[in-house]
Parts: structure tokens; C-alpha cells; sequence
């Protein structure tokens, strides 16, 4: 009896085991593609976003958590978090550019449920204060973004950036 269960064990093992190694099953060309135009077209809409102010888009845009990697540091942001960080960075800002220094080089995993996006883009804009007072910047920054496809939609669900010293 027991060789028998050690038997049955050993099976249902291997039976994990093999349905494991499948590969999941991989997109087509076309609907990776697909996929690469769509992340492609968020890009050009924070763009957008950006030079229009809208903190909303960029919101609605995110995962519930959004992880960032900043500076040394890494954050878990919640929505709140993100409108809160955006309002302040948008207020009194007039951007002038944010514009692509390269190709973003766009990738999707095999099933098609990640996606990640490396962006190197100049971002200028002149900041008003309270006081009227106006500052200039001027920067080159990259990044990689990384994207879940949730219920049909794809949301950022990371990033991590740097800028240029």
C-alpha cells in the first residue's frame, strides 16, 4: 500500500511538473504588435498629459499601487499619492518640451499580460510660484516603464528614471 501511494505521488507529481514546463501559449506577430502600437500610443498620450496638465490621464492610467525608483530610492505609491505628487509637480508649470530623444524600445512578454517601455526624453519647462516668481528647467531624463494588462486595458505599474547629471 504504501509503495502504491509513494506510486500515486510520484505521478501527480510529474503530472505538476509537465504542466509546468508548457509554455504559456505565445502571441502572434501581428497581435504583438498590436500590443507594442497600444503601449506606443500611452506614450504619446502622457506626452500629451504632460503638456496639457492632466492629472487625471495620468491617474487613471496607473495600477492601484504604482512603484517608483527615484533618486535611490523606491516608493509604492497609491492613487492619492500620484495625484497629490502630480497636482504640486504640475502647478504653475508651462512645458515648452517633451519631446523623445530616441525610439522608445517597447517589449511584451510572450503572453501578452506584461509590457515594458525604455524612454529617453528632453522635458523643459518654466515654473510659476506663489510669489511670480519663474524657474527654468531643462532636463534629459530616461526610463523604463512596466505595464500590466488588467481586464483588457494595460496600466503602469512601475517605473524607474534617471536624469542626466
Amino acid at each position: 500500500m504504501k509503495v502504491l501511494s509513494l506510486g500515486l505521488v510520484f505521478l501527480a507529481g510529474l503530472f505538476c511538473l509537465s504542466n509546468a514546463l508548457v509554455p504559456a501559449r505565445s502571441m502572434t506577430l501581428d497581435t504583438q504588435a498590436s500590443a507594442k502600437a497600444a503601449l506606443l500610443a500611452l506614450h504619446q498620450a502622457a506626452r500629451r498629459a504632460h503638456l496639457n496638465r492632466d492629472v487625471d490621464f495620468i491617474v487613471a492610467g496607473m495600477g492601484t499601487e504604482f512603484t517608483t525608483v527615484h533618486e535611490g530610492k523606491v516608493k509604492v505609491m497609491s492613487h492619492n499619492d500620484v495625484r497629490k505628487q502630480f497636482t504640486e509637480y504640475f502647478r504653475g508649470a508651462e512645458f515648452s518640451a517633451w519631446d523623445d530623444l530616441e525610439s522608445p524600445i517597447i517589449q511584451v512578454s510572450p503572453d501578452g499580460r506584461m509590457g515594458w517601455m525604455i524612454v529617453r526624453v528632453r522635458i523643459a519647462y518654466t515654473k510659476t510660484d506663489a510669489g511670480d516668481a519663474k524657474t527654468k528647467e531643462d532636463t534629459v531624463m530616461a526610463w523604463i516603464s512596466v505595464y500590466e494588462k488588467r481586464d483588457g486595458k494595460w496600466l503602469l505599474i512601475a517605473n524607474v528614471s534617471t536624469s542626466e547629471p
